[in-house]
C-alpha cells in the first residue's frame, strides 16, 4: 500500500465547533522492519462500561485541565499505554468525526519512534496491536446500511468492518481509518454490503450466519 503523506494538512489543533462532548485520539503509525508503514491499535479493557473489548485508539474525553484538545490525545496516550509523548511525531489532525454516542472525536496522526515498550493501564487497556496496513487490504470487509438498523442515531450512512485476526475492527475507529486511507493511500477496496445479523452494536458479526444485501 502507498501512502501520500506530503498531502497531510497543516496542523491546527482548534476546539470544534461542536455541542457534543469533545475527545481526541492518536492515530499511531511507525515505519515497520521494511520502511512501510504499520499502525497501533488497542484492545479496550473489559472492566470499561462503554466499548469494553473493542478496538481503538488510545484517547478518551477532554478534561477541563487539558490546554487543547491535542493536550487531550497526548494525555491518553501515557495513562493508557505507559509509554512517553515524546516518542511521538504529530504529523496533524485528520477530520473530526461525530458518533451516535454523542461524542466528536478529534484523530491526531502521529508517527511513533519508540521501542514499543508499552506498561500498559490494565484499567483500560487489554493489549495493544501492531497491525499492519497490508491486513485491512487481505481481510474481510464488510458494510451495514444504518436504514437496516432500528432507530439510528449516528449521522453517518453505514457501518464498516474488518474481520481482523486480532478481533473486529468497527465503529469510529474503523470509519477513522478507512478515512484516511481514501485521502492518503491507494487504497480502493469496497466493502461487501450485507445484512445486519445481530440486534445490538456491532450490528453485524462474521462469525455468525449472514446474508449478502445485493
Amino acid at each position: 500500500m502507498r501512502f501520500f503523506l506530503e498531502n497531510l494538512p497543516t496542523l491546527k489543533n482548534l476546539i470544534p465547533n461542536s455541542d457534543l462532548k469533545i475527545s481526541a485520539v492518536i492515530f499511531g503509525i511507525f515505519k515497520n522492519e521494511n520502511s512501510t508503514f504499520d499502525f497501533l491499535l488497542t484492545k479496550r479493557s473489559p472492566k470499561l462500561k462503554s466499548h469494553s473489548g473493542q478496538l481503538s485508539f488510545p484517547g478518551g474525553k477532554a478534561d477541563k485541565e487539558d490546554e487543547s484538545i491535542l493536550k487531550t490525545a497526548l494525555r491518553e496516550w501515557e495513562e493508557e499505554l505507559g509509554e512517553s509523548t515524546e516518542h511521538l511525531e504529530i504529523l496533524t489532525e485528520l477530520d473530526g468525526l461525530e458518533t451516535g454516542t454523542g461524542y466528536h472525536i478529534t484523530p491526531f496522526l502521529a508517527e511513533y519512534k519508540g521501542n514499543h515498550a508499552f506498561s500498559i493501564n490494565p484499567n483500560e487497556v487489554e493489549s495493544i496491536y501492531r497491525i499492519p496496513f497490508q491486513d485491512l487490504e487481505n481481510s474481510p470487509f464488510y458494510s451495514v446500511n444504518f436504514s437496516q438498523i432500528l432507530n439510528p442515531i449516528d449521522p453517518r450512512k453505514r457501518i464498516h468492518y474488518f474481520q481482523l485476526k486480532e478481533g473486529l475492527l468497527w465503529g469510529a475507529t474503523c470509519e477513522i481509518i478507512l478515512q484516511f486511507l481514501q485521502n492518503y493511500s491507494d487504497f480502493k477496496r469496497k466493502p461487501i454490503s450485507v445484512f445486519p445479523n445481530i440486534d445490538r452494536p456491532p450490528f453485524f458479526n462474521p462469525s455468525e450466519n449472514f446474508q449478502f444485501d445485493k
